[in-house]
């Protein structure tokens, strides 16, 4: 099986890994520094509504996927629905991708 970190080597000089993550939206496999993590919240009681959203810090409980941190591979993620899949909403209905999209329409 392999490895889901790669070796890196510290200022101390001393090897560590680094975990490795695949982005929902290109499929290429990166250092999990370089991608951006989304967890789903639920929304209000009364709908089974899921709304995907950054987790910025990375502490956010649950399930995770990770996409780069790139228009593009958040539009390839959304036209796959490969956050409903990634996060195991399939069973959900439509997931709600609009915080994601915004934080990147902040950038630009």
């Amino acid at each position: 099986m392999e490895s889901t970190a790669r070796p890196t080597t510290s200022s101390s000089g001393t090897s560590r890994r680094t975990p490795v993550r695949t982005c929902v939206g290109c499929r290429r496999r990166d250092e999990q520094s370089a991608l951006l993590r989304v967890v789903a919240v639920r929304g209000p009681a009364d709908t089974d509504r899921w709304t995907v959203v950054p987790d910025e810090r990375r502490r956010a409980h649950g399930r995770g996927a990770w996409v780069h941190p790139d228009p593009e591979c958040v539009r390839i993620a959304i036209a796959r629905r490969a956050f409903g899949r990634a996060l195991r909403l399939t069973q959900a209905g439509p997931v709600d991708t609009t915080a994601v999209q915004e934080r990147f329409e902040q950038q630009t």
